[in-house]
């Protein structure tokens, strides 16, 4: 009764008082009004609940719904439509009765790079099934997208061949531009600045569908390390655009997923799935992962049975460790003629190199410390053994 309620106010509100009673009488009739506010209500539930990254103004308008959901953006509008200007919902504008359509596309911003993937999916379509749909047309696009890139440029620290405009510059200078793995690597030299390369990576998020997915983890480190103070720092960049959400909540910080084989931890979740969901799964596969960080740590350091390594995990940065883990496999998988990422575990997390950065984040976490290394460096290997991923470089 409450949802009816709910529905009928909405529809007098957004109609007027003829619109309604004509609803009304399609009720009375035997007639089947078809609201997009419901449909697009539980179709962003849905995507929220399988664990993507979701924004929804929870308005319309120009007659149509809007959402972005991962990499993906929607709209719902109802086919044939020309009252732009009417609530979609509005029964003396619309035909109540005919279903309304999706349209999904991806990337979010595709003006410079066109459209990767258009899929049109009717809006009777059951929630869950609409997002395996999506889920898999975005994978298949981006497979598509990484079979068409051309390797013609080298990371300046590793030599490792990607799309020039896939490198990035982490310092001031902006001379040397890298691959994920490098990003802290100690072999890089000047001052670091973290805001750009947030700022470049927030570029590819929004307009490259076949970004590395090495990248996300670059992201997940410094939003993990930086926190608010470099959320607030993002937003007196003096940059026209406003820092992606996920710099501040991880939840948003889409992760893609290996594309083929995949650990049981990771089963049920599409293409990628927001950090935050992505850890979860993972703990919960594997709620131990911490107590063997801590014995690994111990067998390394050849501590006593009265000395714990406990000092040495840095929980602030536990997420991101996930995130080295999660996204360097999915890339070796995504790029198999090519040497695999894990050589970020060969002096690639360098003390000095993140005390840098971390300084620059404005971040409260000492990187001159060798527990933060520790986390990084032993915390990835215990994470992708637990995932049984073979860590080689």
């Amino acid at each position: 009764m409450t949802r009816d309620r709910a529905r009928k106010q909405a529809i007098r509100s957004a109609a007027g008082g003829d619109g309604y009673a004509r609803t009304a009488r399609m009720h009375a009739e035997g007639s089947r009004a078809v609201l997009t506010a419901d449909v697009q209500r539980n179709v962003v539930q849905a995507f929220r609940q399988a664990g993507w990254p979701t924004e929804n103004d929870g308005f319309p308008e120009g007659g149509q719904w809007s959402a972005c959901a991962g990499p993906v953006w929607s709209l719902l509008s109802r086919p044939g439509g020309t009252n732009w200007d009417a609530h979609p919902d509005d029964a003396e504008r619309h035909d109540l009765t005919i279903t309304p359509e999706f349209t999904f596309t991806a990337p979010l911003i595709s003006i410079n790079t066109g459209e990767a993937m258009v899929r049109k999916v009717p809006g009777d379509t059951p929630p869950p099934e609409l997002v395996s749909q999506v889920s898999a047309a975005v994978a298949r696009a981006r497979g598509h997208e990484i079979a068409k890139l051309v390797d013609d440029a080298q990371c300046a620290i590793c030599g490792d061949r990607y799309p020039a405009r896939h490198l990035l510059a982490p310092t001031a200078a902006q001379e040397v531009a890298v691959c994920p793995s490098c990003v802290f690597d100690g072999d890089l030299f000047g001052t670091y600045d973290p805001v750009r390369l947030a700022y470049d990576i927030d570029h590819l998020w929004f307009e490259e569908l076949a970004m590395p997915a090495g990248w996300a983890a670059v992201a997940a480190l410094l939003a993990c390390a930086g926190g608010k103070a470099f959320v607030e720092r993002l937003k007196r960049a003096g940059v026209l655009a406003l820092p992606a959400r996920h710099w501040s909540d991880l939840s948003q910080l889409w992760i893609w997923l290996p594309p083929r084989t995949r650990p049981a931890a990771l089963d049920g979740l599409g293409a990628g799935a927001g950090l935050t969901r992505v850890v979860e799964a993972v703990e919960a596969a594997h709620p131990d992962l911490r107590e063997r960080f801590r014995a690994q740590r111990a067998e390394e350091l050849e501590l006593d049975e009265n000395e714990d390594g406990r000092g040495y995990l840095v929980e602030q940065l536990w997420p991101a460790v996930i995130a080295y883990a999660v996204a360097l496999a999915t890339q070796e998988q995504e790029r198999p003629a090519h040497r695999p990422p894990w050589h970020v575990l060969s002096d690639s997390f360098e003390p000095g190199a993140l005390a840098g950065c971390f300084h620059e984040l404005g971040s409260n976490l000492n990187a001159d410390g060798l527990d933060v290394c520790f986390t990084l460096e032993v915390g990835l290997q215990v994470v992708a053994g637990a995932l049984d991923w073979n860590v080689h470089y």
